[in-house]
């Protein structure tokens, strides 16, 4: 091929090549400009989907300013979305959702973590959703999704309300109330809280005779006493703003935020209205049954409060309504529907197959079986009953009912097994169901569950045979117990007497409540000691009697012994236990059970008069030793001013047996002493109010204790009076002047002397003089011829 041809033929394949580059390139920008313009489509979609809803969309960089936000946000703000962007929030010098707006954008980029909550800004409510956003290697931003939840809050808020008013509905139709007035009470308490009002009551009204009948009302709204009986009759022509209702026959809502109320804005019962109220006419059958009102309300009432009302009374009045018609009913109508319409009790229905029809709530409940479970069934599947002594028969009510045609009442002893193994004493009663021909179309069962019942009748019977503090048997029980064991097979029959002494000592010293303890220390003393048949009771107060079957009197005073010796370690504080014990026993048919007792008794008797002496001076050496031992200044004060009594009594040249007694007086003075805490019994410590009432009981308890004792008697009054004063301002009895027993007299000269003289430097006392010259300078205190005396044979003494 020559070159021109070649060199034509390159150019021609060169051209063409170009052209195939041109028409590709050509190509290519068309896909481009077609890609373009899809992905601006997609764009203006998304900005149009955005922008769409009312959920406020962003994006800010690092530095908090705007970088997107959708149009949803131009109301919040106030400003277009280009007159957003490119600012933050301080330039843009709006709070759109509150002021924590800056603070939580801030926390999303500095933790790098999602933040959820809800905010309340000028009376509007938003949930917002907060969200770190990398917008480069080394940027955080901060996106958000803003949804304003007012709405929601407020339907969520009503449908509460409706919940509220529809559970108070469930209540009123489901409870059991005593009587209307307690469920009128019942409404109008939840009613108040519903409408969020502090007042509020519920007339009935009567069209024909224009009459208003208050039958419920909230504390606040009567004029005077709350306790006072209120007039519950009104006449429409006396009523004021709340008869308004009935005269529109339309709801009246007052709103005066607190205004002074005008004439005739009056409660029912005279109380002013202040603030909001309404008041609301029911109307059942197109006639006003009734009239509620409230006040106090904080917001204004609107139509919601008197929609709910509206319900609310309509379902409680028509529950009412619904009522009276169920009782003439269940008095009209068969056994049958009397107890389909008894919430009370368990319900049983069986068709004349014994199949059960149904099953109310209680018998559910009692069974533990479903309705659902028990219908179909056989009734003896479901209610299965027995007799409480596993070993009787148990007479079953709905058959005997079936065959009898009559209705049947379940004995005492039935015993219902759950389902699951519970078991439940019961009372029942089983009556034929006639339809409109008096045929019996089935068996209606009514039982209710009596195991508490039960359980108190078998406490009752426990306590009329047995003593309520100790748990012993009491008298009743063992006067029968004596009779049913006299007999042969029992012999010898063994009894046993006690009394206990010091009761009465350790109840007037100590309390009822300590004396009580001593009871129960013997009684387990003897529970302890006899044996399971024998039969111990409380036959009294303070006396005990043992039966023993099959025990001689060997053996009977060796128990006797035991009760004895066992009690002797035992005790109330002070007072240590001791009982007076006697036995007689029964060895043949022809002797008496009950000379056998008196034989027991007066041996005991005899027994507590030997060991009476005994046992009384043992008791006060016990309390005299106890008092000395936790107070030795006590001891010692004691017989100083025993001496001083002694002395003066000498002095004064008494009579032999009046200086005895003096000086028995000032030893025992202080003896009642013994019930006060030790630590009230240290002179130098600072006594509260109640700890120096507590003292001042000491001359009571010290009169107790001595009147206990023969012995001890004539000092009773001396120390009951010691802390008398001849102007009367002592204690207990603020006796004055000669009313203070002579013996008391003398023993307060020279406790208080006593008391000066032992006191440290003065220091107890706060002296600052010899004792003499204070005891000579107090006037009112002590009789002035016994100070005088006391004085004179002071400066007598030697030193």
């Amino acid at each position: 091929m020559e070159p021109a041809a070649a060199s034509m033929l390159l150019i021609v394949g060169l051209v063409g090549v170009v052209g195939v580059l041109v028409v590709l390139l050509v190509q290519s920008n068309k896909k481009l400009i077609n890609q373009r313009m899809v992905t601006k489509n997609v764009e203006d979609m998304r900005d149009t989907f955005i922008d769409v809803g009312e959920t406020v969309i962003y994006l800010k960089d690092d530095d908090l300013n705007y970088l997107f936000i959708n149009k949803a946000a131009e109301p919040h703000y106030h400003k277009s979305v280009q007159d957003i962007i490119g600012h933050d929030d301080s330039s843009l010098e709006v709070e759109p959702f509150g002021p924590a707006m800056i603070e939580t954008d801030r926390q999303v980029i500095e933790h790098n973590e999602i933040i959820t909550y809800e905010e309340k800004h000028k009376n509007r409510s938003y949930k917002m959703k907060k969200f770190p956003v990398k917008l480069s290697e080394n940027q955080i931003g901060v996106g958000a999704f803003i949804r304003e939840i007012t709405d929601e809050e407020k339907l969520i808020k009503k449908q509460e309300r409706v919940l509220f008013r529809n559970k108070i509905l469930v209540n009123v139709l489901s409870k059991n109330f005593r009587n209307d007035k307690k469920q009128l009470d019942y409404v109008l308490h939840e009613a108040l809280k519903l409408t969020e009002s502090k007042i509020g009551y519920i007339c009935f009204y009567n069209e024909k005779k224009q009459e208003f009948t208050l039958k419920a009302w909230s504390k606040g709204m009567l004029k005077g006493s709350e306790m006072e009986e209120p007039q519950r009759i009104y006449q429409l022509e006396e009523a004021g703003v709340w008869g308004e209702a009935v005269h529109q026959r339309k709801p009246i809502v007052l709103n005066n935020d607190g205004a002074e109320p005008t004439a005739g804005q009056e409660f029912p019962g005279g109380q002013k209205i202040v603030g909001n109220f309404t008041t609301i006419p029911i109307f059942i059958d197109e006639k006003i049954k009734a009239v509620v009102g409230f006040a106090g309300k904080e917001g204004h009432y609107d139509d919601n409060d008197v929609s709910e009302m509206t319900v609310l009374m309509n379902g409680v009045l028509t529950n009412q309504d619904r009522r009276i018609i169920q009782k003439k009913l269940f008095e009209e109508r068969s056994k049958y529907f009397q107890t389909l319409i008894s919430i009370g009790d368990g319900v049983m229905v069986v068709d004349p197959a014994g199949k059960i029809e149904m099953l109310n709530k209680v018998a559910q409940q009692l069974t533990g079986w479903t309705n659902e479970e028990a219908r179909g069934k056989h009734y003896t599947e479901v209610f299965v009953l027995s007799h409480e002594d596993r070993r009787q028969e148990i007479e079953d009510p709905i058959v005997t009912a079936m065959a009898t045609d009559q209705t049947q009442e379940l004995r005492n002893h039935a015993v219902l097994t759950a389902k699951d193994g519970s078991v439940f004493h019961l009372e029942d009663s089983a009556a034929p169901i006639k339809n409109e021909k008096g045929e019996t179309v089935g068996i209606v069962l009514v039982f209710r569950d009596v195991s508490e019942k039960k359980e108190q009748r078998q406490e009752i019977e426990y306590l009329s045979f047995h003593d309520a503090l100790t748990g012993l048997y009491n008298r009743r029980f063992l006067e029968v117990e004596l009779l049913r064991l006299d007999n042969e097979r029992n012999l010898p029959i063994s009894i046993i007497m006690g009394d206990v002494n010091g009761l009465k000592l350790t109840n007037d010293i100590f309390g009822h409540a300590h004396g009580d303890v001593f009871l129960k220390k013997i009684a387990e003393v003897m529970r302890r000691i006899c044996r399971g048949d024998d039969i111990i009771a409380r036959w009294g107060g303070d006396e005990f009697v043992i039966i023993l079957p099959k025990t001689t009197i060997e053996q009977a005073k060796q128990i006797k012994k035991r009760i004895k010796t066992e009690f002797a370690q035992d005790g109330v504080k002070i007072i240590k236990g001791n009982i007076s014990l006697g036995c007689d026993v029964k060895t043949s048919m022809e002797q008496k059970i009950m000379e056998c007792l008196e034989s027991a008794e007066e041996k005991m008797y005899a027994a507590k008069i030997l060991e009476r002496d005994d046992f009384k001076s043992t008791t006060l050496d016990s309390i005299i030793t106890t008092l000395q031992s936790d107070s030795p200044q006590e001891e010692e004060h004691a017989l100083r001013v025993s001496q001083w009594c002694h002395d003066l009594g000498v002095n004064m040249e008494l009579p032999h047996v009046n200086i005895r007694r003096l000086k028995l007086a000032g030893y025992f003075h202080d003896i009642g002493k013994i019930v006060l805490h030790k630590d009230l019994l240290e002179e130098n410590s600072e006594l509260t109010e109640e700890e120096i009432s507590e003292i001042k009981k000491h001359p009571i308890m010290g009169y107790r204790i001595l009147n206990a004792f023969d012995d001890t008697m004539p000092l009773a009054d001396a120390v009951l009076h010691h802390h008398e004063r001849w102007d009367g301002n002592g204690y207990p009895k603020g006796l004055k002047g000669e009313e203070i027993p002579f013996l008391a007299r003398v023993v307060a000269v020279a406790s208080y002397y006593d008391r000066l003289t032992s006191a440290p430097e003065g220091v107890a006392l706060g002296l600052d003089q010899h004792p003499l010259i204070h005891l000579e300078k107090m006037e009112g205190h002590f009789d002035p011829e016994i100070k005088r005396e006391f004085i004179k044979m002071i400066k007598n003494l030697p030193n």
